[in-house]
């Protein structure tokens, strides 16, 4: 008989099947098996009465709805009589520390509105059984989906010292949500369950009562819980080892614990560490998950702005088609990089095509917006549009290729301001003079100020001599490069910065001599890096091969770097602009080692204890004791009056180690790879991250605490400005406009998304976050709104929606897109 007899009065038994559309195997094989497990469940639910089946990822639902219309009518029958819980509320079970903040709420959006509409209720439990570990900003998004129950099973016990299995989960914003640990697996195997339950009772920690939930059926690949699973179920229930054993979903359990009178132990902050290797792993699908993210934002911003004025129709279907697959692609083994090579060439497919589909947006709502800009005719000069997807205006330094005439040029705005100009060098290697002897290829960087969500218009002209223009400029001589604010050399020998100089107080932010910026070690770990806390160690550092200045002007000056290691070369461009208040360093990496990692390290005068990781809104304080951890822009670093900022636009995997920094750039462990087992030397296996990959990073030296800069620096760097050629036409617009206003001088307070409204394409959603621990307030002014007027208060480190209908008062809203005082109807309730 079991040591732990009666230990429980009840235990709550889930059956479920918990089904990953993509791993080892390929999603077309994950589609036929939702069919296969949903069929399988059917049957034993007409076999036994007392059987409750539990179903989640709305993905995989909508599979069955379009491959097998009859079974899916079952589905909607068995939920509607309490026979099927589905819960999740998501569209799959994502990477829960990777996506952005966007990307989780589009997890729900999608997810809870495809449910009321397809079963005429919501979710009220997530299940993100699988994934690696759960950002603290999920509680607040949660509970903005209407989803106040979470079940998940990593971190397990000997990954974090957490002394329960049910917990309030309290997360970043003060919102919480009901939390519980699976103790032993979300899977079991297709006999009887005896051992895998008396394995589960051995790890709940002390309750709230005297009641429990397992979960039980055949996973991964599907399939759910056999007749086998249940007959033993039975047996054990009569037995009697276990209190009463009640077949539910996960719903009745958690509704249990709140209507019980006892205290609810709570959880503070995120839940981590599992898998810290897929922080890094397979990098190119963690560049291309970020890009879509950032354009796929961007298209919903310029379509939105070119709609309300009547230009183009607002994409919806379009839109709505190409989240769904980025979300889908965002699965715990798809994004993380744990799956076979072969599952991301089709994942590297659907996520390029949801790029490319946002591209086709964007352009036309650019285009369409630039025929309508009056552009008096003059044969002697370019037009040039530029466009800022951002809700503040922008300086940045923009770079044009374009087929020049002989002559000298001039670059103005619209009323004829002079605007510093320089030659870089071009994409193209063939000279237009070699074809068409009247023209030259060639490429410029200028200083641009662009309003806020808007566009401008500038000019090229053909003149007779170019004038000189009043402009804070950077100078370079040898390797030194210095701008207003900063000043900038690179040691030769080491290719890294003896120099990071802020002027305003002389402070030298480089750090000292022998200070390392490559590292490369050896790592004998797993695909997830199973078990892994650091990669920090001695290694090797890249050979210098040659540090050059490589552009040098009033707009921009350049050192380039190369070194090598192995048979693996690593390109960096050092970048200062003319007013930049931070050095950019624009990073070419041709990776050819395997079973290895690259660390770049920014080492700087800074010692620190702790450091602030950039989260999905706001940021997370965490210790510098050199373990990996998952980010998402930015990681900075504080002490004695000074902050550094490492900023990049393609990785999540950082480490800090007593104020260094590192970056994981690259990590080549073998495609699914799970240990123990162990390569053998006579066989053939696939390396990631082999190959050419380029990013970029930015380092932000300040004297203070406020992070604004750090946060628009890295929104900048994922969503740049567009640039774009145009010719002589009438119009109907200014030269110069801008679409939003108030949020220029608020601190802290960050658009996340400007959108159509789900109930009707005519109305607009504004979303916000509070990046700050304190209440922030805003007067906006929509001007590509006929400048209507929405006053906004936030809560510290809130996320806050408003819609805005086509007639009538905007109301704060839900992640759901519903008011927040309306009442939506819940699936499986008490099931």
């Amino acid at each position: 008989m079991n040591a732990e007899k009666n230990r429980f009065d009840r235990l709550y038994m889930v059956g479920h099947a918990h089904l990953d559309p993509v791993w080892l195997w390929r999603w077309t094989e994950g589609y036929q098996e939702a069919r296969a497990t949903l069929h399988a469940a059917v049957k034993l639910l007409a076999e036994n009465p007392d059987y409750v089946f539990t179903f989640e990822q709305m993905a995989v639902i909508e599979w069955i709805r379009e491959s097998d219309p009859k079974l899916f009518e079952k589905l909607q029958e068995l939920v509607a009589a309490g026979r099927i819980a589905l819960v999740g509320g998501w569209w799959v079970e994502p990477d829960c520390n990777l996506p952005s903040l966007e990307a989780f709420v589009r997890q729900g959006l999608l997810g809870q509105r495809y449910l009321l509409e397809h079963f005429g209720g919501i979710a009220t439990v997530g299940l993100n059984a699988d994934p690696f570990g759960h950002s603290a900003v999920l509680p607040q998004i949660l509970q903005g989906q209407r989803i106040g129950g979470y079940c998940f099973l990593r971190p397990g016990p000997h990954e974090t010292a957490m002394a329960h299995t049910v917990f309030d989960w309290q997360g970043m914003g003060g919102a919480s949500v009901l939390a519980y640990r699976i103790p032993h697996e979300y899977c079991s195997t297709s006999e009887a369950i005896d051992d895998h339950l008396n394995a589960a009772v051995s790890k709940i920690a002390p309750s709230v009562n005297s009641e429990a939930m397992v979960f039980y059926g055949v996973g991964n690949h599907g399939g759910g819980p056999t007749r086998r699973n249940l007959e033993s179920i039975a047996r054990i229930d009569a037995e009697g080892h276990h209190g009463r054993l009640t077949m539910s979903g996960p719903g009745r359990y958690l509704d249990m614990v709140r209507d019980s009178d006892q205290k609810i132990p709570q959880w503070q902050g995120e839940l981590q560490r599992h898998a810290a290797g897929c922080y890094a792993a397979h990098a190119k699908i963690k560049q291309l998950n970020l890009k879509a993210e950032a354009i796929l934002v961007e298209a919903e911003r310029y379509a939105t702005l070119t709609a309300r004025r009547g230009a183009m129709s607002y994409p919806a279907e379009a839109l709505t088609a190409a989240w769904k697959d980025l979300l889908f692609n965002q699965f715990h083994d798809i994004l993380p990089g744990s799956s076979l090579k072969v599952c991301y060439d089709d994942a590297e497919h659907q996520v390029g095509g949801v790029i490319a589909a946002a591209d086709r947006i964007i352009n036309l709502a650019m285009q369409t917006t630039a025929r309508d800009i009056a552009i008096p005719e003059d044969e002697k000069s370019q037009p040039v549009v530029l466009f800022n997807p951002h809700p503040y205006p922008v300086d940045v330094t923009a770079e044009l290729e374009l087929s020049f005439l002989p002559g000298d040029w001039a670059l103005t705005d619209e009323a004829g301001t002079p605007v510093e100009w320089q030659k870089i060098r071009a994409d193209a290697t063939i000279q237009e003079k070699d074809i068409f002897r009247d023209r030259l290829r060639g490429r410029i960087a200028f200083g641009a100020t662009l309003p806020a969500l808007g566009y401008k218009l500038y000019r090229l002209h053909q003149v007779a001599e170019r004038p000189v223009v009043k402009t804070t400029s950077v100078k370079a001589a040898g390797l030194t490069m210095e701008n207003a604010h900063l000043r900038v050399t690179i040691d030769p020998a080491t290719g890294w910065l003896s120099e990071l100089v802020t002027l305003a107080d002389g402070r030298n932010y480089a750090p000292q001599p022998g200070a390392v910026h490559t590292v490369v070690t050896p790592d004998q770990s797993d695909t997830w890096g199973h078990r892994v806390e650091s990669y920090v160690a001695e290694g090797n550092a890249f050979e210098i091969e040659d540090v050059r200045l490589i552009d040098e002007g009033p707009v921009r000056s350049a050192i380039r770097v190369t070194s090598r290691y192995g048979q693996s070369r690593l390109t960096e461009h050092f970048v200062l602009d003319a007013g930049a208040r931070a050095l950019e360093i624009r990073c070419e990496l041709d990776w050819r080692e395997t079973l290895s990692v690259l660390k770049l390290r920014y080492p700087s005068a800074i010692s620190a204890d702790k450091a602030l990781y950039q989260m999905q809104h706001g940021a997370l304080e965490r210790p510098a004791d050199a373990n990996e951890y998952p980010g998402q822009r930015w990681v900075s670093v504080a002490g004695n009056g000074q902050r550094l900022t490492v900023i990049n636009n393609a990785k999540y995997a950082y480490d800090c180690d007593k104020g260094d920094i590192g970056i994981t750039a690259a990590r080549s462990p073998v495609y699914a790879w799970h240990d123990p087992r162990e390569l053998r030397d006579n066989e053939h296996y696939h390396y990631q991250d082999q190959g050419l990959q380029s990013f970029t990073v930015k380092l932000l030296p300040q004297a203070d605490d406020d992070m604004s800069e750090a946060h628009r620096l890295a929104d900048l760097m994922l969503t740049p400005p567009r640039l774009m050629m145009e010719s002589f036409h009438p119009g109907t617009l200014p030269a110069e406009t801008a679409g939003i206003s108030g949020l220029e001088t608020v601190r802290g307070l960050r658009l996340t998304a400007i959108k159509a409204w789900e109930d009707d394409p005519e109305g607009l959603v504004i979303r916000l976050a509070n990046d700050t621990q304190e209440s922030v307030a805003a007067q906006l002014v929509l001007h590509f709104r006929d400048d209507f007027e929405l006053p906004v208060t936030l809560g510290p480190e809130e996320i806050a929606t408003w819609v805005i209908p086509a007639d009538g008062a905007a109301f704060k809203a839900d992640l759901l897109e519903f008011a927040v005082d309306r009442d939506l109807p819940h699936l499986s309730k008490g099931v």
